[in-house]
């Protein structure tokens, strides 16, 4: 029987390839009585899959023999000497690319029309096969052998994907986007331009996968050396086995270092603070609960494949590793929630956008009787309690609204929300955009149509302001326990001007204090050529002052009765020039006025800096667009000495920067011209596919061009005729 798979080629044209393969005990064969149930009733067998917390087929292989554990123990690599600093950046600092994936579904060969077959990509070529009668029935696995991967960019679930691209581009970003084929690169750039999308900033790179979860699959990046390059952690992701490629294609495309652990955690329950504090949830012991580990097999022969086995590792060394890895200041583990979709991810109801605090997502009072609803608020007051690296509590930089019901009404109970998993918090900040889930249709405002959901949109406005809403709606994602964040992974910028600043914020007393010290630490690999406080009073012009530089400190000292009188005296330091870069006080809705409110003076300022190799940075990142610090003076509140920064002392590296534990990591030395697995045994097979024939997706010839629709190959290209 005839069988076909896909073939990539790097140096030829061939860029969709059937061939036969003669796999030993691979026939693509349907069970007569299949027994394997896999899933519950009530969903499609495109959504069972799809899922963010799908279980795969792991446990179902033999186990490996002690002679091809050595040898995978060999093949990972010796372990790591690695003693540069790192530093892990936020999520909220500029990035240069965002991974996605396009929308593909996996089929099985005859049956690509036939939405109730799935094939469960296993290794490249090679997947399982599922078959679910109707929504009333169970998913049964009915057999396995080669697969059919199908970009799709017109249904709605395509479309989600490409708005993201075009969001991505927008924010300044390039889109990495993997595809399974070469070739598919030309059927998504001409998609984008016919909807008039951003095509400038994107790159392809040519890998097989099993989904679309790049959060947390993808690695977490950090910097590293006295030139701040670009290193990956690779943990490992359960159940997707091509997916846990991910990091090791971005490293074989992009020459980006890729440092590889045992450790079973997803990107979506890791948040940094850029300065040594992670933090997560349960949801990571209990991936670390088993014995479960990755599949190998020999390249061609499915009855090769089998299960590296791994021991359970207890909660406490999963902390210490992760402490060991990420958090070298502070590691908290959160409780997981539980009715979020079953991933048990921070990301979807924690965010920040600096070193300072965070924003939560909070539940309507109406569900306090859930489960979650206690864990939410558990874990908020927690997180509030928890000392930041300025020796000071984290504070709350405003709450997240709930969404709602499509009708904007609420959920009955927590199983009525397992239908949606809806989260405002689950967006992605690309540079002065963020990319922002929402649950009805976007208008030519773009903003989304329902009138509660646009209520929420527009507050989501004011807790993060100056950045530039790019809203899609997500609702294709709904009871799939994600949405944008889980879909996308940043890459970030090069040459990055690094300012720490512990931010002056809320009501705060001077005291006898005769001014307000600013302070900032600055880095960059060249050195920092300038530095300034920019400030406004009250919604006054903005004013410039110069900050005075001692290694990477860059402080200065505004007095008191230049900010109580509205603007600052002349002196050498004050400028009195309104920054006309960036947008006045008023482009936030603040009202100004000529003098103090009362005995109250609001004061709005951000930090800039400039590089010895140009380039400038501004704290908040985005404050040209809008978003400043603000706090306000009043002897209504107490002295607390802990809201300012009086150092005029350089930072030790050692405090900002860490050594990484690499008794847990191995460093990936795959190459670019190290083949996906299985390439070589077909390159062969390239002249068979390049003649002007027609071919069925099952490989037979055709004397004309088809009429009829479906799938066919034509000069190695797979072409969709409808």
């Amino acid at each position: 029987m005839k069988h076909f798979t896909q073939n990539i080629f790097k140096n030829g044209n061939a860029q969709y390839l059937f061939l036969l393969l003669f796999f030993a005990m691979a026939t693509v064969s349907f069970a007569q009585d299949p027994t394997a149930d896999m899933k519950p009733k009530g969903e499609t067998i495109q959504q069972i899959f799809e899922k963010r917390s799908y279980n795969g087929p792991m446990h179902k292989y033999p186990m490996a023999s002690p002679e091809t554990q050595r040898k995978a123990k060999e093949a990972a690599g010796q372990p790591l000497n690695f003693t540069e600093r790192v530093w892990f950046p936020g999520e909220w600092e500029e990035v240069k690319a965002i991974v996605v994936s396009p929308y593909y579904l996996y089929r099985v060969p005859g049956k690509e029309e036939d939405g109730r077959y799935y094939a469960e990509p296993v290794f490249e070529g090679y997947a399982n096969y599922y078959y679910q009668k109707d929504l009333n029935t169970d998913v049964k696995e009915c057999g396995n052998g080669p697969y059919v991967s199908i970009l799709d960019t017109k249904s709605e679930m395509g479309m989600i994907f490409l708005r993201i691209m075009d969001g991505i581009q927008k924010g300044g970003a390039e889109a990495w986007v993997r595809i399974e084929s070469a070739g598919d690169e030309e059927i998504i750039l001409n998609t984008l331009k016919e909807y008039g999308f951003q095509t400038d900033k994107m790159k392809f790179f040519v890998g097989p996968g099993n989904c679309f979860w790049f959060r947390d699959c993808g690695p977490i990046c950090f910097y590293y050396g006295d030139d701040d390059e670009i290193g990956m952690l690779d943990f490992y992701y359960m159940n997707r086995n091509l997916d846990d490629m991910l990091p090791s294609l971005l490293h074989k495309n992009f020459n980006i270092r890729n440092f590889k652990n045992m450790i079973a955690w997803e990107g979506g329950n890791c948040l940094v603070d850029g300065l040594g504090s992670l933090v997560t949830s349960t949801a990571v012991y209990d991936e670390n609960n088993t014995n479960v580990g990755p599949l190998v097999w020999d390249g061609k022969n499915p009855a090769s494949i089998r299960m590296l086995p791994r021991k359970p590792i207890p909660p406490m060394d999963v902390k210490y590793a992760l402490q060991g890895l990420l958090g070298q200041n502070q590691t908290t583990v959160l409780q997981r929630l539980y009715n979020d979709g079953g991933t048990g991810h921070i990301d979807l109801y924690v965010d920040a956008k600096d070193e300072n605090g965070f924003l939560l997502a909070q539940m309507p009072e109406k569900y306090k009787y859930w489960n979650d609803y206690d864990a939410v608020f558990g874990n908020t007051a927690i997180l509030l309690n928890k000392d930041n690296f300025f020796n000071r509590k984290y504070y709350s930089m405003g709450f997240l609204p709930f969404p709602s019901r499509n009708d904007g009404s609420y959920f009955e109970n927590e199983g009525d929300y397992l239908k949606y998993t809806r989260s405002y918090a689950n967006h992605t900040f690309v540079n002065n955009y963020i990319l922002q889930p929402c649950f009805s249709p976007v208008g030519e405002d773009g903003m989304p149509t329902a009138d509660w959901d646009r209520a929420n949109i527009e507050y989501m406005k004011k807790l993060y302001p100056g950045y530039t809403f790019y809203c899609i709606d997500m609702r294709r994602f709904d009871a799939d326990g994600g949405a944008i964040h889980c879909v996308t992974k940043q890459i970030p910028a090069d040459n990055p001007i690094r300012i720490i600043h512990k931010s002056i914020h809320d009501k705060v007393n001077p005291d006898k204090n005769s001014g307000i010290p600013f302070c900032a630490y600055i880095t960059n690999k060249s050195g920092i050529k300038e530095a300034q406080l920019v400030y406004s009073v009250n919604g006054g012009p903005w004013v410039t002052v110069p900050l005075a530089g001692n290694g990477n400190n860059w402080n200065c000292w505004i007095p008191i009765d230049d900010i109580t009188g509205g603007q600052p005296e002349s002196g050498e330091e004050a400028t009195g020039e309104e920054d006309t870069d960036v947008p006045s006080v008023n482009g936030r809705g603040i009202k100004a006025t000529k003098a103090y409110h009362g005995d109250d003076v609001t004061v709005f300022y951000y930090i800039q800096a400039t590089s010895n190799n140009g380039k400038t940075i501004t704290k908040p990142f985005n404050a040209y667009h809008g978003d400043f610090y603000d706090f306000t003076l009043t002897d209504k509140v107490p002295y607390d000495e802990s809201m300012f920064d009086f150092a005029v002392d350089p930072m030790p590296k050692d405090y900002i920067t860490f050594i990484l534990d690499t008794k847990y990591l191995t460093e990936d030395v795959t190459t670019a011209q190290d083949a996906p697995t299985a390439i070589k045994e077909v390159n062969n097979y390239v002249e068979h596919v390049t003649d002007n024939a027609w071919y069925t997706i099952d490989g037979t010839r055709l004397s004309t061009r088809p009429s009829t629709k479906g799938v066919y190959i034509f000069k190695g290209k797979k072409i969709v005729i409808k």
